[in-house]
């Protein structure tokens, strides 16, 4: 978000190529009076609209108790359905009680009906109880026993049809259920649909109701963002005003201290080269050549920061990942390679999140010239916002966050200040050719 939100609210003046620097800083305090106008009266368009919602937020809330309301008959349906659900289990058991005992019934049933059949209906044939008994207590014996026979058979017939009963009704009830269950299903399915539209219509009612308000605060956090950013941009500034101050006095000392050594050195020399005359003239020799130093060149104002190879150039892109100009280098490497300050500096941010995922960005005063160099898509950071940080100092590792296809290093320079364009190069130049 920040690299879209740079590009588009009024950064792109914010130009230190050639300007003076305290020219820079007055630029800076412009803008940041500018935005923070901008942000009254975003905060009063805000207010204006939480009102108006205010106003309407009766409407939310019938829409939200006929969904209370829906949602506990909802409740209700699940729970009579499950209650049912357990009727319906408990009578099949029942049913495959009854039938099992049913069936142990009419095993034992099939011996005595057999017997009730041969006997003419009887239990047992009396006849032989009463002409087989030797005498009246014989007789008084059998005839119990043959009268608790007969109870038992009736009483098994009894239960028999008893159970025959039941199970009837167990099977009836279980179709009763059966068809209430699918009925209160039915009744479910209907109020999941009613509260699924009510759901709906809330949402729409919501969006309508706070779309501007959603709108308004957007802005005002894109607002304060650049706020920070140019606040950040400014200290930054500063910092390296005073390094570039500071460096120019230890130059100049140095210098002094160079130049009062070279005149002690001459000094020295000639008081040597006099008294080697005089010897030469008094010996007549000549003089040795002078020794030649070897004066070292100087180094190029920034280094390679990762030490992989270019994946993607400096120029022109097809538009396929929403640009089509790319401002810097792609340098591939693993994750967790390490990322080092391309030169001296302060950091101006180092955080996350928008295309550039884990990111610094890094202000340079380097002979005059205000620089700004971005590190994208890192892993992991080791600096932050405010910190000095010296030429070739970790800033973190190499990652993939953000709008990333695979590890690498996205890395801008820009002449002056952060100033993103997704067309062209605004001012960013090809970093490969100020290594």
């Amino acid at each position: 978000m920040l690299k879209k939100l740079l590009s588009t609210v009024l950064f792109g003046t914010l130009l230190f190529t050639s300007v003076p620097i305290s020219a820079n800083a007055a630029t800076i305090k412009e803008k940041k009076s500018q935005n923070a106008a901008e942000q009254r009266k975003l905060e009063k368009a805000i207010k204006k609209q939480e009102a108006k919602i205010s106003s309407e937020q009766q409407e939310i809330n019938k829409i939200d108790a006929a969904i209370n309301e829906n949602i506990f008959r909802i409740s209700e349906k699940n729970k009579q359905i499950r209650q049912l659900n357990v009727q319906i289990e408990d009578l099949e058991q029942e049913i495959i009680r009854y039938e099992e005992m049913l069936a142990k019934q009419e095993e034992l049933l099939g011996d005595r009906l057999r017997v009730l059949q041969e006997n003419d209906g009887n239990s047992i044939k009396w006849e032989e109880v009463i002409f087989g008994s030797k005498n009246l207590g014989d007789l008084f014996s059998r005839v119990m026993a043959g009268k608790k026979i007969a109870e038992q058979d009736d009483k098994m017939i009894v239960s028999y049809l008893e159970t025959q009963e039941k199970l009837a009704e167990a099977k009836a009830e279980l179709v009763t259920k059966k068809a209430e269950r699918v009925q209160e299903k039915e009744a479910l399915l209907v109020q999941k649909k009613q509260l699924k539209q009510q759901m709906k219509e809330r949402s729409a009612t919501l969006k309508k109701l706070r779309k501007g308000k959603v709108k308004f605060t957007t802005e005002l956090l894109d607002a304060k963002e650049l706020q920070a950013t140019l606040e950040a941009q400014e200290r930054a500034i500063a910092a390296a005003k005073a390094a570039a101050k500071a460096a120019a006095e230890k130059a100049a000392a140095e210098k002094a201290a160079a130049e009062q050594a070279a005149a002690e050195q001459a000094a020295a020399e000639q008081a040597s080269k006099t008294a080697a005359d005089t010897t030469r003239k008094s010996t007549g020799k000549a003089d040795s050549p002078a020794p030649v130093v070897n004066v070292p060149a100087g180094s190029a104002k920034f280094i390679r920061p990762a030490a992989g190879g270019v994946s993607q150039g400096f120029g022109p892109a097809s538009g396929v990942n929403g640009y089509t100009f790319h401002n810097g280098v792609d340098i591939r490497g693993p994750v967790g390679s390490p990322i080092r300050a391309a030169a001296a500096g302060t950091v101006i941010t180092a955080g996350s999140g928008g295309p550039y995922g884990n990111h610094v960005m890094i202000s340079h005063f380097l002979d005059g010239q205000v620089y700004t160099t971005v590190y994208a898509h890192m892993n992991s950071l080791s600096v932050g916002a405010g910190q000095t940080v010296t030429q070739g100092q970790s800033l973190g590792t190499l990652g993939s966050t953000g709008n990333s296809t695979g590890p690498h290093l996205h890395f801008e320079l820009h002449v002056g200040g952060y100033q993103y364009s997704a067309t062209g190069p605004a001012n960013t130049v090809n970093p490969l050719g100020y290594f």
